[in-house]
């Protein structure tokens, strides 16, 4: 019965719905991951449901024919404003009439495709018109349905906003039915950093402060903004990706073994690791920057002081991290796309190798993209010579499970499908991860606004100098830089 649902998309006219929501839906039900269900689109706008899959469909990579079918014959369109009490309570009465066409069991998943700012309205027009209510079907032979529903990041743009919503929908949803989505959480990469970790007995003895020298989180982009400028420019590199994905990315990389890689059980090593979190001196180390033509991109004020560019340092403190430092880098329109966990373990020590001792340190690189996959480099000697040269043993996604893997929105509906949370983010990793991001972000206004610290300009293409400067005084360098 778990797959036998009426999944209700508000914002279903918006582009997240067209370019990710219908083609994961797609795949799912090719899979056969769903099996019975309907869809209903929910917007202000006049449409229909025609016209919402023919916009769509080329951005399903791999179509299904029959698929494709099912979905034109399993979707409908109903036009609402999430304002208007009155006429979205309409919405019941209509989501009734389609769960009897299809003999849906009353299962409902609420995604809200919208901004953060109709959260509130929506959730509170969700509970008041009826349409959340889990009730008994026994007269149709099935058991309690359920509900569920769905947010998009970004959840807040500090910690008070975070709050004020957490507090707007655990009013009307209890956290077992709230679903908060960090799309990296979907990658299959990021799911498998705990399987690589703790299955593997060979790592996690060395996953450690005696081990382990330091980690780089990096989430360099070669794009700019894009669309997103109004967005982007009230949030920056630190809000927008520093805050969810590479916070995500440092706690799943960091954390101690939960009981068991499931729901709660992760997510309490997770908070656990999040309060143990403590920013570096931030004036010292940390850089930000701005590429230039930034304040020439649509609706940007020329005026405008946003960072596309961050780079800090940050301290666990706790036993197993004191005194490792990681440090994190992320930008707009820097060289390469590379999103990775660098961990780089300690120097070996010369012994018997007195004579050839420029060997590198060993490192482990879990890659999310583009090329998914680990690779380790290790040391070997070269034939006949007594030199000892650097070499690479790697897993590479692809090669080994072909393409086609499921993709982030497949893997997260899925998982809100069958009701494990271990994917999404709960309220207390959130406003733990505003914590640090607050502390970070507050001091660099204040320091920018008092000209004690600068908003160095980089070109297209590069990054600021000055991040170099912030890791190599502690006589280390980037990844992005040696790779």
């Amino acid at each position: 019965m778990e797959d036998k649902c009426l999944i209700v998309i508000l914002g279903a006219t918006g582009d997240l719905t067209k370019k990710k929501l219908i083609p994961a839906i797609h795949n799912l039900v090719a899979n056969k991951k769903i099996k019975d269900f309907a869809i209903v689109g929910v917007g202000r706008a006049h449409s229909n449901p025609k016209l919402i899959l023919k916009k769509s469909k080329k951005y399903v990579e791999k179509l299904n024919k029959k698929t494709w079918s099912t979905l034109e014959k399993r979707m409908y369109y109903f036009q609402a404003d999430f304002y208007n009490n009155i006429g979205f309570c309409k919405l019941e009465e209509f989501t009734k009439s389609i769960e009897k066409k299809h003999k849906l069991p009353g299962n409902r998943i609420f995604y809200l495709a919208t901004l953060p700012s109709h959260f509130k309205v929506i959730a509170d027009n969700l509970s008041k018109c009826g349409l959340t209510k889990e009730k008994r079907r026994k007269k149709q032979g099935f058991k309690k349905n359920w509900t569920k529903v769905v947010f998009e990041k970004p959840f807040g743009h500090d910690l008070k906003s975070a709050k004020q919503i957490n507090k707007c929908i655990t009013k009307v949803f209890k956290e077992k039915q709230i679903y908060r989505i960090d799309h990296y959480l979907g990658k299959e990469l990021i799911q498998n950093i705990a399987v690589a970790r703790f299955t593997n007995t060979i790592l996690e003895p060395l996953w450690n402060k005696k081990h382990i020298d330091h980690v780089q989180i990096i989430l360099s982009e070669d794009v700019g903004i894009e669309e997103r400028g109004a967005f982007y420019d009230k949030y920056g590199a630190i809000r927008d990706v520093m805050q969810n994905h590479m916070m995500q990315m440092l706690s799943l990389a960091t954390m101690d073994t939960p009981k068991k890689l499931t729901g709660d059980y992760i997510r309490d090593k997770k908070v656990k690791i999040l309060k143990s979190i403590k920013p570096s001196k931030i004036k010292e180390d940390t850089v930000v920057g701005q590429y230039i033509g930034y304040t020439k991109e649509k609706v940007i004020s020329k005026a405008s002081s946003t960072e596309t560019f961050a780079a800090t340092k940050m301290f666990i403190k706790n036993r197993r991290w004191k005194n490792v430092p990681f440090y994190f880098i992320t930008g707009k329109k820097m060289k390469n796309k590379i999103t990775s966990i660098y961990v780089q373990f300690k120097e070996a020590p010369c012994l018997l190798f007195s004579n050839v001792c420029n060997f590198k340190p060993n490192y482990m690189v879990i890659q999310i993209q583009p090329e998914e996959g680990f690779y380790i480099q290790l040391n070997a000697k070269i034939p006949g010579k007594p030199d000892i040269t650097s070499v690479k043993m790697d897993f590479c996604h692809e090669c080994t499970f072909g393409p086609g893997s499921p993709v982030a929105y497949e893997n997260l509906l899925n998982d809100v499908i069958i009701g494990d949370q271990s994917t999404f983010v709960r309220t207390d990793e959130i406003e733990q991860q505003w914590k640090i991001i607050d502390k970070i972000k507050n001091s660099i206004n204040r320091t920018i606004k008092n000209k004690k610290t600068k908003l160095h300009k980089y070109k297209i293409g590069t990054y600021p100098k000055e991040a170099d400067k912030l890791i190599e005084k502690d006589n280390r360098e980037w990844h992005l830089k040696v790779k």
